[in-house]
Parts: C-alpha cells; sequence; structure tokens
C-alpha cells in the first residue's frame, strides 16, 4: 500500500487500507496541539479531540456497544457531534446520522431498519429504539478526558461499515447504503491524487451528518490534519451568514450543491465579501450548469479559488469524478464532470447493453473500490443497481454499480452529464429529459435555477411547470414573456412549459438539493 504525504492510502488493494480510526489517529499524533475542530470560537486540538473520541468510545463500550455494531446519531453538526462520531468508530461500530429536521417517522423508519444497537443524542420522537441513549449532555461531559492506557474496545477494520447513510426515499421507502472504511479511505486517496490539500486548510462543515456530503468535509480535514470548521446551526441556512463565516474564519475548501452555492453566490455580490482565503469550491450533490458559475466567475476568475465539479452518488462514496472547470465551460452549456476518480473502471451503457460510442449517451455504469456492497435489507434492489459484467477493455469482470445516471464521453475523454433517467417523461408521444428543459431555463442571462416538472391538469392533459428563482441583483424579477421567448428559441415546442412561476429562492432539502417536491407544493398552493 503506498501512501501520500499526508499518509493517506492510495487506491489499490481495500484489505491492506488504513481505516478512518487510524487516518485520524496519525494526524493526532503527528500534530497533537493544531486545532482540529472549530465552532462558534470554541477551538479542539488534535490530542484533545482524540481524548475526548476515546472516552466517548469507552462509554459506548460501556453500555454493549460492539465491534460490528450500529449506533444511530442524533445531534446538530457541532464539536459534540464530531467527537461522537469519532467515538463510535473507536468504539468499532457503525454510525446512522439522522437529521434533527427529519419527520418522526423517517427516523423510526431508520432505527429500526438499520437495528442500531444504541442512540447518541436526542432521540426526539423517534420511536421504536429498546436500546441505551447516550444524550448529549453526557458526550460533552467527556470534554476533558485524558487517556489513561486502560483497555481500549476492539477497533474496526478496513472492511467494517463505518456508516449508513439513507437515501431521501423519494421514489419509494428510504434505502439504507452502508459503507466501508475501506471505501472511504479509497476516495481520501483518489482524491489526494488531484487535489494539493495540507493541514493548513480549513475546511468548512457545511451539510447536515446525515448527508454523505459530510463525510468528505469532515475526513477531508481530519485525515489531513487540517481544521474542521463547523458552520453554526443557525447559519446553516441564511446564505449572508454563511458568506461571512467563509470570509471571517478564512476556510480555504468549501463544498456546495449547485443550489446552495447558488444562493451563497448571490449573497457575496450582494455584499461586496472578498474570500482572498478560499482555494477550492468543490461542487457535488446536484448537476451543475454553467449558467449557476458565470455570476461567481465573472467577479473572482477561475484561478483562485479552483471550481471543481464531482459527479458523486452515495453507493459509490461520494464523489466519484473529478472536473477543474474552465473557461471554455462556461462558454457552452454542457455539464462536464470530467473523468472517473483514481481506482475506478467505468462503462457507459446503451439502452440495448451496448457500450456506447463516443458522444451516445447511455448509462454510467461504475467499479471499483469505492462502491458499497448494496441496499441493507433490500436484496431484489441490490441484485438490481448492483450488477457482473465485463471491463470496457475485454478485462475480466467487475462488479458494477448501475448509476441510473446518463452520461455520454467526450473526444477526449470528459463524461458529461445528461440527467436522471427516472427524470425522463413521456409528454403527448415524446420523450423529453426534465434536465434539458430546465437547463434551457438556466441559459437566460436573467434566470438563477430552475426546476420543472410534469402535471396532470385533467385526465389526459399533462403539461409541463416551470419555478425559477432570478439571478443576483434582478430586483424587479424576470419578464416571463421573455423567458418564453428564450426557451421558444432553444426548444421544439413539445418541452415548452406551460405555467412559469417565479419564486424568490427554490426550496432545499436538508441535503441543500432543490427540493422538488416542496417546489410543486408551491404551485399547487398559489392556484
Amino acid at each position: 500500500m503506498s501512501e501520500n504525504r499526508a499518509g493517506i492510502p492510495l487506491p489499490g488493494d481495500a484489505e491492506s487500507s488504513a481505516t478512518l480510526v487510524e487516518l485520524f489517529s496519525r494526524a493526532a499524533t503527528r500534530s497533537p496541539g493544531r486545532t482540529a475542530l472549530r465552532i462558534e470560537g470554541e477551538e479542539f486540538g488534535y490530542g484533545r479531540l482524540s481524548s475526548w473520541s476515546e472516552a466517548v468510545a469507552g462509554l459506548l463500550h460501556e453500555t454493549g456497544v460492539r465491534r460490528g455494531d450500529r449506533v444511530a446519531l442524533r445531534m446538530r453538526p457541532g464539536a459534540n457531534a464530531i467527537a461522537a462520531v469519532l467515538g463510535i468508530l473507536r468504539a468499532g461500530a457503525a454510525y446512522v446520522p439522522l437529521d434533527t429536521r427529519n419527520p418522526p417517522a423517517r427516523d423510526a423508519f431508520i432505527v429500526s431498519d438499520s437495528g442500531v444497537a444504541a442512540l447518541v443524542g436526542d432521540p426526539g420522537e423517534t420511536s421504536g429504539h429498546p436500546g441505551p441513549v447516550i444524550t448529549e449532555e453526557a458526550v460533552a461531559a467527556l470534554r476533558e478526558h485524558r487517556a489513561t492506557g486502560d483497555a481500549a474496545p476492539e477497533p474496526p477494520g478496513p472492511q467494517d461499515v463505518a456508516y449508513i447513510i439513507y437515501t431521501s426515499g423519494t421514489t419509494g421507502r428510504p434505502k439504507g447504503v452502508p459503507v466501508r472504511h475501506a471505501n472511504v479511505t479509497a476516495l481520501l486517496g483518489a482524491a489526494s491524487r488531484l487535489f494539493a490539500f495540507s493541514p493548513d486548510d480549513r475546511w468548512l462543515l457545511f451539510h447536515s451528518l446525515a448527508f454523505d456530503f459530510s463525510v468528505w468535509e469532515v475526513w477531508g480535514a481530519l485525515s489531513t490534519g487540517a481544521e474542521l470548521a463547523v458552520l453554526p446551526y443557525w447559519t446553516a441556512r441564511t446564505p449572508k451568514a454563511t458568506a461571512h463565516v467563509v470570509r471571517d474564519l478564512g476556510i480555504t475548501v468549501l463544498n456546495q450543491t449547485p443550489t446552495a452555492f447558488t444562493a451563497l453566490t448571490g449573497a457575496v455580490l450582494d455584499e461586496g465579501i472578498d474570500l482572498p482565503d478560499l482555494r477550492y469550491v468543490v461542487f457535488g450533490g446536484e448537476k451543475l450548469t454553467p449558467s449557476a458559475v458565470r455570476p461567481w466567475a465573472k467577479r473572482f476568475g477561475m484561478e483562485r479559488p479552483h471550481l471543481v465539479n464531482m459527479y458523486g452518488i452515495t453507493e459509490t462514496t461520494v464523489h466519484a469524478t473529478f472536473h477543474r472547470l474552465t473557461d471554455e465551460d462556461l462558454a457552452q452549456e454542457e455539464s462536464v464532470v470530467g473523468r472517473p476518480l483514481p481506482g475506478f473502471t467505468h462503462r457507459i451503457v446503451t439502452e440495448d447493453g451496448r457500450d456506447a460510442e463516443p458522444g451516445e449517451q447511455g448509462e454510467l455504469w461504475l467499479a471499483g473500490p469505492q462502491v458499497s456492497e448494496g441496499y441493507l435489507n433490500r436484496p431484489e434492489l441490490t441484485s438490481q443497481r448492483f450488477t457482473t459484467g465485463p471491463a470496457p477493455d475485454g478485462g475480466p469482470s467487475r462488479r458494477y454499480y448501475r448509476s441510473g445516471d446518463l452520461v455520454s464521453r467526450r473526444p477526449g475523454g470528459d463524461l458529461v452529464y445528461r440527467g436522471r433517467a427516472d427524470l425522463q417523461v413521456k409528454l403527448r408521444g415524446h420523450r423529453v429529459e426534465l434536465t434539458d428543459v430546465e437547463a434551457a431555463v438556466r441559459a437566460h442571462p436573467e434566470v438563477a435555477d430552475t426546476v420543472v416538472w410534469m402535471r396532470e391538469f385533467a385526465p389526459g392533459d399533462s403539461r409541463l411547470v416551470c419555478a425559477y428563482t432570478a439571478a443576483p441583483g434582478r430586483d424587479a424579477g424576470v419578464s416571463v414573456r421573455s423567458l418564453r421567448g428564450h426557451v421558444k428559441a432553444a426548444l421544439p415546442s413539445y418541452m415548452h412549459p406551460a405555467h412559469y412561476m417565479e419564486l424568490s429562492e427554490l426550496p432545499r432539502t436538508v441535503n441543500g438539493k432543490a427540493d422538488r417536491a416542496a417546489v410543486a407544493r408551491l404551485f399547487e398552493d398559489r392556484r
């Protein structure tokens, strides 16, 4: 196993990969006095955070948690939550995050489906958990713990599960995705070849621990000896406050969904905020279109910070591709996601099962050390989405994850994201990709973001509906007549939305993505 200068294992034999616990312990041993965690003016060094999480692991062990168990975690992001995550992992268990904004029924399902042995934090209205509860106050009380050398819980191995993230469940009941330590260390090792991360970086924990983008934020920092700054809960959905935190804390690595970035850009431009320390903005979670980036690039350029598009999926451990955006990208409308991370084998498979030719659209299949084992308690779904097939170069068969995402390959090898296969609709005999309509609307110079969906107005009368937000600085809004004319010039008539609705901002899910269901409800409320 080879390593980079930060001690992160590079992709290779998953059995020989380090665990997340080992990566953190190495960083803590190298620089115990370096700041590991910062929130609202309070700092925790690596040594102190290590001792604290060791105490949490000991407390979990005393309550009966053993290696291979699962532990629910329900806390707002903060120092206590990070110590709890580390403590759960050091106890050899996997954490199952519950967002504090979840409906109680969702939490109850996750707790039951994952079979947790304990719950750390506030159970809220969660029902169905018969095991022990360790309160946030009990975790906080261990902050000043000092290592005693007593027998520690059995640590995890590379093939043990580190966390179970539940997907949104928008197409059915939530699906649990167990992700192993080796999957995450493969991600970190692959990224170390593409980024110049260092212990001097300051990462912002912007996302909920129940969204796997947070895995990248937490471990991108703690595996490299860098600082993790936790965005205070009260600022998490306030773009202007977030912009000030990024500036005031000197954040160097910022991770954003395109929806959140659009709102943040508006705040930065409105406030005239400079961000001299910012080195990277990493996009993930949603399709990124050039129109979402142009206002930012006009102000800051493309050299600092670097803007990186990383397409990813929970089932393939957060990120699967890398593409640094260029001026050329901003001059067109395609969403370029670049090339798979080192360690991945990929195929683009057409509807008739062929490997697609350059420029031809197909479903992206991914194989490699970041691919998870499947879905928890869902063998039929696992067999549908995870399949064995030949390598594109004629090599031995590989186990692939069928992403459900449509891509094409440019002659130079870069992948272009075309949208979700499940966002295709049939309208008056035509197959319509909703993301294509959204891309056309976003291309209007006065539009920031949009969501398009199909609504049945009467039996046999289905039409497209478009909700959109104005670009930063557009106080007067966007003329629907202008928007209709723009779309008419770009798309055939069967792809034209019948109704337009301007919003001050798009509703977002707890993961920061556009909440399509909430947008549709707003349309119904206004009718």
